[in-house]
């Protein structure tokens, strides 16, 4: 039997974060497996469908996939996957929904309006899938809690990670020796805050060595503490050149409050990049026993960290090749077949 999977692709002409990735790194696998086991349609909210069709087939890296309007009838379709953190619409069909992770009920924004609109896709979600998919056992954890979603229709699938960024060519900036990176959207939850307070409090020639790359949206006004490190603030990068910052970096820090998994850290290890990260979360279902960890929100004990990272040789070279080793184990291949099973599980 061919399981026909629809996929709510309204946000992959937009979404350049991890989400994005995540849902065009399994759109493109699943392309590549048996069409007598799994075939998919695009589904789209303009119309007519067809006259958009090249330019998400393009940005989904699936140039030979149907696509189709999502309110039409669908009677061959099995099943709607939403991979974006819930549901803003209600297919006809059984869904089943990524949610990765509960970082909008556990720490919700302050604004009413905006906590009700960002949570209004889970909460739909939580009420019409039929089943359920997330990055990590916290995650589970934190959906089962916020959303009452029971836990027997929630499966763990973790995220994984491209072999290409193996091979990016290390990026260069003029006048920096070497740099430390930071790859997310900056936002409370991210911490980089507690980053910027930790290199705050390294030692003088530390911060007149280094500089700090923030691949993400940045205004340094935003932020009260600034180190005496040259920041390079970079807003969105593509894959390509984020595969390159990977690789140039001295360290990845990932200083998260509150996270599902952390695909960054993932990302780093695949690139042998030292990985220095919190320990909240999901964080270390990702980085496994392969990055170096620090209490959440301890800013003295990042800066501890993060000094031994640079100053030890041995210690980064270890981290480098048990990154290698982690991201070897964490592929997207694995990621598509674990999910492709789920959905098999659930409809057929």
């Amino acid at each position: 039997m061919t399981l026909h999977i629809g996929v709510d692709a309204w946000n992959l002409p937009g979404d350049r974060r991890g989400i994005g990735r995540y849902t065009r790194a399994i759109l493109r696998r699943w392309a590549e497996v048996d069409q007598r086991r799994v075939r998919t349609t695009l589904l789209v909210p303009e119309w007519p469908a067809f006259l958009h069709a090249t330019h998400y087939r393009r940005h989904g890296g699936v140039p030979r996939a149907a696509v189709a309007h999502r309110r039409a009838a669908h009677p061959t379709i099995d099943g709607v996957w939403y991979p974006w953190n819930g549901m803003s619409w209600i297919a006809s069909r059984p869904a089943i929904a990524t949610l990765h992770d509960a970082s909008l009920f556990a720490m919700p924004p302050a604004d009413p309006d905006v906590r009700e609109r960002e949570q209004r896709p889970f909460r739909q979600a939580a009420l019409h899938a039929k089943h359920f998919i997330t990055d990590s056992h916290f995650s589970k954890t934190e959906l089962t809690k916020h959303l009452a979603i029971e836990p027997d229709r929630i499966d763990v699938v973790h995220l994984g990670v491209d072999a290409a960024l193996a091979t990016g060519a290390p990026a260069h900036f003029d006048g920096v020796s070497r740099y430390v990176l930071f790859v997310g959207e900056v936002e409370p939850r991210k911490g980089l805050d507690t980053l910027l307070q930790a290199l705050s409090r390294m030692p003088a020639e530390r911060q007149a060595e280094i500089a700090l790359v923030v691949a993400g949206r940045f205004d340094p006004a935003s932020v009260t503490t600034l180190p005496d490190v040259r920041i390079i603030a970079l807003g969105h990068v593509h894959d390509d050149r984020l595969a390159s910052l990977y690789a140039g970096a001295a360290a990845l820090v990932y200083p998260s409050r509150y996270e599902g998994f952390g695909l960054p850290v993932l990302e780093a290890m695949a690139a042998g990049t030292p990985v220095v990260a919190s320990d909240a979360g999901g964080i270390p279902e990702a980085g496994g026993d392969a990055a170096l960890y620090f209490k959440s929100g301890d800013v003295a004990s990042l800066a501890a960290v993060l000094e031994r990272v640079l100053t030890n040789d041995e210690l980064a070279a270890e981290l480098r090749e048990r990154g290698k080793l982690r991201a070897a184990q964490m592929s997207w291949d694995k990621t598509a077949e674990e999910t492709l099973a789920v959905f098999e599980h659930v409809l057929t």
